[in-house]
């Protein structure tokens, strides 16, 4: 009895009817674009976290990506009438007496092998690094060097921090703080509530984004700096400026000021198709208040296309931070940025000399905004049932 009570029991779980969420993730993890594309974003977007772990004084294995790999030069110092050794003047630099001797050739024809002990005539000028400015990829270099002599291998991985940064706050903020809480607002109470956001919105929409962008750039760049160099005075925190926050809050507050509008009249559009539903009606009836039937009940109801629309905002926040640099107004040098790669590769002539200074920023924009283009085709096919 107990076994035939058992086989009961199993049959009923195994016959119990899959939720949504299971099932569209089960149907979106068998189409392979959707996992190639997830993996993808993973990958870059974790290349770009990665950098993180700089600032907290861990060794990542990339160089500095403000450090130009130029040729320099310095001249041996004589104290009190004493020129010091090679030794030293080594030691001081911290460059191997071996390298000094590769470097710098003539010195060696004109006084022979150098060693620790050596003693070169005062004011000797000596080179410790060779030009590296626009080098071509190398064992040295993967994705060569720029006009300022960076290596493109560590700008790229630090480029991808930034586009981590503006995208997912950008997102955060204007498609899902905004969009999303104000389009589930106004769909869900209707009347003059409504009629506000939506007068809102269309008057965001009503000009061109890349208008409202530059106005808003212009009038807020140097207030916000102004604003970052007092905190800086009065934290003492000097990295803030060096390290790009300025510029990260700035394209993250207009990003967000103008990208809730198309948000917030899709999820209205959503909602105003479940409002009338029988479940909402029960949810009122039993005195469930706005807050409630928002997060419980329409929010779940509208979650497919939700996750739609975050990712073409994932995308499209990652591309406008590339064009927005790439027009001046958005990350400014020397903060790495695509926008800066795109911008400091110049024009055709350069284009055909140096083609990897192009190619770099590409090799990464490129299957970011393609990632996240498919995976929402993707999860669109998975979730709509007319496409089934």
């Amino acid at each position: 009895m107990t076994e035939m009570t058992a086989r009961a029991d199993s049959w009923e779980m195994s016959s119990a009817p899959e939720s949504p969420f299971r099932r569209g993730l089960r149907a979106l993890l068998r189409k392979r674009v959707a996992v190639v594309s997830m993996i993808t974003i993973f990958v870059l977007y974790g290349a770009g976290m990665y950098t993180f772990l700089a600032e907290f004084g861990l060794d990542i294995g990339l160089q500095d990506p403000l450090r130009t790999n130029l040729s320099e030069r310095r001249t041996v110092r004589t104290t009190d009438g004493v020129t010091e050794s090679l030794g030293t003047f080594s030691e001081r630099l911290q460059v191997d007496v071996g390298v000094i001797a590769e470097l710098n050739p003539e010195v060696v024809q004109e006084f022979g092998p150098l060693g620790p002990d050596t003693v070169l005539p005062r004011n000797t000028e000596i080179v410790l690094g060779v030009d590296e400015t626009l080098q071509p990829p190398s064992s040295r270099h993967w994705f060569g060097t720029d006009r300022n002599g960076r290596d493109l291998f560590s700008r790229a991985f630090y480029a991808l921090r930034t586009t981590v940064i503006i995208s997912v706050i950008s997102v955060l903020l204007g498609n899902i703080f905004l969009g999303l809480g104000l389009g589930l607002l106004s769909g869900y109470r209707g009347g003059r509530l409504d009629a506000l956001i939506m007068r809102l919105a269309d008057l965001v929409l009503a000009m061109p984004g890349l208008v409202y962008l530059i106005v808003i750039v212009a009038v807020f760049r140097d207030r916000v700096t102004d604003w970052f160099r007092a905190l800086e005075d009065a934290t003492g925190a000097t990295w803030l400026i060096a390290s790009g926050v300025d510029d990260y809050v700035l394209i993250v507050f207009a990003m967000s000021l103008l990208g809730w509008a198309g948000a917030a009249r899709f999820y209205r559009g959503q909602v105003l198709s479940l409002r009338e539903s029988d479940f909402i009606l029960a949810a009122e009836t039993i005195g469930a208040g706005t807050l409630r039937v928002l997060v419980r009940h329409l929010f779940p109801g509208i979650l497919p296309w939700f996750i739609v629309g975050f990712s073409a905002a994932m995308g499209e926040m990652a591309g406008a931070e590339v064009v927005l640099t790439w027009l001046g107004i958005g990350i400014t040098p020397p903060t790495p940025s695509f926008g800066t790669m795109v911008s400091a590769a110049g024009g055709f002539t350069s284009l055909v000399q140096y083609p990897w200074m192009l190619l770099v920023p590409m090799l990464f924009v490129l299957p970011i905004l393609l990632a996240f283009n498919l995976l929402g085709d993707a999860v669109n096919d998975a979730i709509n049932p007319r496409l089934r």
